[in-house]
């Protein structure tokens, strides 16, 4: 299991805490460390000597022994501190030292129980003193103020649970706790590791509406530039391209803007872009033709938008168009080995030597970058009957 980080003294997140956590100021920090073993002292260690005080008072109340007092009150406050404290610091002492996760645990669990062993001796140990304390007022009278009958129903009440106050407050419920922390630290992660991906992912959504608000304007101006230049000569074909265009538009534009990166199917980038091609063959007089080979398992995985628009108008503006007489384009989509693997091949002018990628290409590898980081990748190669060639791997995902 991943630790959350590489300093032990680091405090937690308040979403790591469980909800004792919350309101203990020393659940902060990393269980068995030293901020933590601090802490606890703050909280533990006056509460262990009062304790203490209040045993002895107890004995010299009852007895009518107040010389005995500081002695025994030494005693108990020594056998209290070490009760609540020794299992704790010994823990402490074997998680600095770093040990792989399943032995850290077995150590720290063996050093709990060696505290409370250590815990019980010492109680062991003043009640012993307690014990030879009494034999010097044996077969007198006592007289047991109501201050120490309070006192004593109290500590009797509370010996007979010893063995759970002792279990309580030398580590045995920190050792619980402990074992927690490690699910809670990798539960965490996950969270922020998703909220990262999420975060990624918008930032994927926004370059991929900022590169739709560039492509659609110059389209746009495009298209329209060509049908006026239509209108005094042809106007059939005019009118054959504004309805080609409108309809474009009615499929495209709402799914565009409506449907984000994880929605996306390569079965509704398909249909954008033979709506594309549609407008550009009326457009270009005819003079494209289109093959599309995609079976209905390709269509129905996930695909993000824009990147096979994007390869389609490249094929189509630096393949087909600068070709004299007509071309083709064919679009074909396969899954091999997990991966979807989409291409698209014309029979253009074929790739310029020396020209680099342009813009278009650009923006489809830092999308795949984005989306899918190493899984999925761009390949433009020559056709092996001219033209270009580019092929897109991505997962095999559903949307």
């Amino acid at each position: 299991m991943t630790r959350f980080g590489d300093d032990l003294g680091e405090r937690l997140p308040r979403e790591v805490l469980s909800d004792l956590g919350r309101w203990t100021r020393y659940q902060s920090f990393r269980v068995f460390t030293w901020p933590w073993l601090l802490r606890r002292g703050l909280l533990f260690w006056p509460v262990a000597i009062l304790a203490g005080f209040v045993y002895a008072a107890w004995h010299a109340s009852g007895m009518g022994a107040w010389p005995d007092w500081p002695g025994l009150a030494l005693r108990a406050c020594v056998a209290a501190l070490l009760a609540v404290s020794a299992g704790p610091a010994l823990a402490t002492l074997i998680r600095h030292r770093r040990f792989p996760l399943a032995v850290e645990r077995v150590l720290i669990i063996c050093a709990i129980l060696g505290g409370l062993a250590i815990g019980w001796a010492a109680a062991n140990w003043a009640a012993a003193y307690h014990a030879f304390l009494m034999e010097g007022y044996s077969g007198r009278a006592m007289n047991v103020s109501l201050f120490g009958q309070t006192i004593a129903r109290f500590l009797r009440a509370s010996i007979d649970a010893s063995l759970f106050v002792l279990i309580f407050a030398g580590g045995g419920l920190a050792a619980i706790y402990y074992l927690g922390e490690e699910r809670r630290i990798a539960q965490y992660a996950a969270r922020h590791q998703l909220a990262r991906i999420r975060a990624e992912r918008d930032a994927a959504d926004l370059r991929l509406a900022i590169l739709q608000a560039q492509v659609e304007p110059h389209f746009l101006f495009n298209t329209l530039a060509s049908v006026r230049s239509l209108i005094p000569t042809e106007p059939e074909r005019a009118a054959q391209t504004i309805d080609a265009l409108a309809a474009y538009l009615r499929a495209s534009l709402p799914r565009l803007r409506d449907k984000g990166v994880e929605a996306a199917t390569l079965g509704q980038q398909i249909d954008l872009c033979r709506g594309y091609l549609d407008l550009m063959n009326v457009r270009m007089g005819g003079r494209l033709e289109v093959r599309i080979d995609v079976g209905e398992a390709a269509r129905a995985m996930a695909f993000p938008p824009l990147i096979l628009l994007t390869l389609v108008e490249n094929a189509v503006t630096h393949g087909i168009e600068p070709k004299v007489g007509g071309g083709a384009i064919a679009i074909a989509a396969c899954v091999e080995e997990g991966r979807l693997v989409v291409k698209v091949e014309d029979d253009g002018v074929g790739l310029t030597p020396g020209s680099g990628p342009g813009l278009g290409l650009a923006n489809v590898r830092g999308q795949l970058r984005d989306r899918f980081g190493d899984a999925a990748d761009l390949e433009v190669a020559s056709g092996p009957r001219g033209g270009a060639v580019a092929r897109i791997r991505v997962p095999a995902t559903a949307p």
